[in-house]
């Protein structure tokens, strides 16, 4: 089985049996045992359990097993775990930790989308003794990836600081929070055009309210960690960036460019970043977003760009937390504008 570089450096410590919560329990054995249940018992129906048990029925984006992967691939390049220092930043516990949590994060998909979240301890207590007996220890671990979205108390958004700064098991302490704002910037970050239903795309075939998600995945092009900045690059066709697409947002039915549904994907995006750096600023801070929107023409002999599109998102000045700021300060790149820009392009070139 091949592992993930996060999944190496937790197997290189488990060694030392005096670092974790009890001697005699082999924790890299239990990790993999809970890894080889999800894979053939939950995540190959997660994605079926999320098209028929949600509320809102559709066809979500895939939440297949190289979902979790690539979280944990991602929380990975955020911790630079191939880098020297990589075994300092977190204790061998609380990598265990972090890899059990964002590997049921969203493994409560299978149950419907709303609420998922909730879960994930139904999630650790029906895998039965693979993962120990002790519901306290799957309790806290469970939080941990809880706190990845949803709200708690009136709609609160802040679900990390409702975390113990630390949590105590047996001789072990764990960084709840800071743990647990790994697993949720990780899966903010990780997606990418793997996740698109690609086949159905071209074929036409996905709902029209759920295509607009699918397009924006399909968009994604690169998307990596490059020091404190994530950089992201879109590619989209002539045709997707001028029309518009019907969508649920906010509870209301609207229509939207596809341009202007990524501005909304990377404010979101940039919220997770200021939001989750207050609570891992003690190992790692992403300081900036940097996205690439690049507009192809696409023939059967070429293959060209005819518009590119830069933001970028960082700390400076007072904080903006007005939805659509990005359209704000790009006023010529709005999904109207650019559709309007490459009207005229098209109405140029066929002169």
């Amino acid at each position: 089985m091949a592992l993930l570089p996060l999944e190496k450096l937790l197997a290189s410590n488990c060694s030392d049996k005096s670092k974790f919560p009890s001697i005699t329990v082999d924790y890299w054995a239990q990790y993999i045992g809970l890894l080889n249940y999800l894979k053939t018992t939950i995540y190959p129906s997660i994605d079926v359990g999320l098209a028929i048990n949600s509320k809102d029925v559709g066809f979500y984006t895939a939440h297949s097993q190289e979902h979790f992967d690539e979280v944990i691939r991602y929380a990975g390049q955020l911790l630079k775990v191939e880098s020297s220092d990589a075994s300092s930043k977190l204790e061998p516990y609380e990598i265990y930790v972090l890899l059990i949590a964002i590997r049921i994060h969203d493994a409560g998909n299978i149950y419907g989308r709303d609420g998922h979240e909730r879960q994930c301890f139904k999630v650790l207590k029906d895998c039965g003794n693979i993962i120990g007996l002790e519901d306290t220890e799957k309790r806290f671990i469970a939080s941990i990836a809880e706190a990845h979205g949803g709200v708690v108390g009136n709609g609160d958004k802040d679900t990390i600081s409702k975390l113990p700064e630390s949590t105590p098991h047996k001789t072990n302490r764990v960084r709840s929070r800071l743990i647990a704002s790994i697993v949720r910037f990780a899966d903010e970050i990780c997606e990418n055009s793997g996740r698109a239903a690609n086949h159905l795309l071209v074929e036409g075939k996905l709902p029209s309210h759920s295509e607009i998600f699918h397009r924006y995945a399909a968009a994604i092009k690169a998307n990596s960690i490059s020091g404190q900045r994530l950089e992201i690059q879109y590619e989209i066709s002539i045709e997707d960036a001028m029309r518009t697409w019907e969508y649920t947002k906010n509870g209301s039915l609207t229509n939207a460019y596809l341009i202007d549904v990524i501005y909304d994907r990377l404010e979101k995006m940039d919220r997770e970043r200021r939001y989750c750096n207050r609570f891992s600023k003690e190992v790692y801070t992403i300081d900036e977003i940097r996205a690439t929107i690049v507009i192809v023409k696409v023939t059967s002999y070429s293959y060209d760009s005819v518009q590119t599109i830069g933001v970028e998102l960082l700390d400076a000045g007072y904080p903006d937390e007005t939805p659509g700021h990005i359209g704000k300060r790009y006023p010529n790149n709005s999904g109207a504008k650019v559709h309007e820009t490459l009207r005229q392009l098209q109405s140029e070139t066929s002169t």
